[in-house]
């Protein structure tokens, strides 16, 4: 998989050091941390090759993708299929009567990108991927409250917030209520 515009790239992440290494560049970043992990969890090289390297070989039922600005790698996303977990989880995901759900995660690791509208056009760019490539019906995501600037981004890409998952998230030593943020494909904007 390979998306490419002008200015935006997304493929996928390489089994390769280069990639590794800027994984654990961006997971060691006190900014980027404060959003994503939690600024408590900062991973080692070692840690991130733990954790993402069963994902990028295909072990693990995430897709783990690097994406570029002009050129310049500056962020993580990855894309799941929800079909398979848990009927409890699936209930607090509003998904017990459908199929074909994907979930998806992002963050912007070069954080002089942060607030130029990368992340939108980025978020916009997979969910259509998504929705025409894979025959996906609806793709979660479930920001925490706190986190606006995430929330506003994938607002403006036609998510809506269906539901609060209260302590649903570890986030720097205590459980944090998120959004289960939701878009459907029949209503997403092409």
């Amino acid at each position: 998989m390979q998306l490419q515009t002008d200015e935006i790239s997304i493929r996928l992440m390489h089994d390769d050091m280069r990639d590794y290494e800027l994984m654990a560049k961006w997971l060691s970043d006190e900014k980027v941390l404060e959003y994503y992990e939690g600024r408590d969890n900062p991973s080692s090289l070692e840690q991130v090759l733990e954790e993402y390297q069963p994902v990028v070989r295909g072990e693990e039922v995430a897709v783990a993708c690097i994406f570029s600005h002009q050129n310049q790698p500056i962020g993580y996303l990855q894309y799941y299929a929800l079909d398979e977990m848990p009927e409890t989880d699936r209930q607090s995901y509003a998904l017990e009567n459908t199929q074909n759900n994907f979930g998806m995660d992002l963050f912007i690791g070069e954080t002089e990108y942060w607030n130029q509208g990368i992340g939108c056009k980025v978020v916009s760019k997979i969910i259509n991927f998504i929705f025409d490539q894979l025959d996906v019906k609806k793709i979660v995501v479930d920001p925490e409250t706190w986190n606006t600037r995430a929330i506003n981004t994938y607002e403006k890409c036609g998510f809506r917030k269906v539901k609060l998952l209260p302590k649903h998230e570890l986030h720097e030593g205590e459980y944090r209520d998120s959004w289960l943020m939701a878009i459907d494909r029949d209503k997403s904007v092409h």
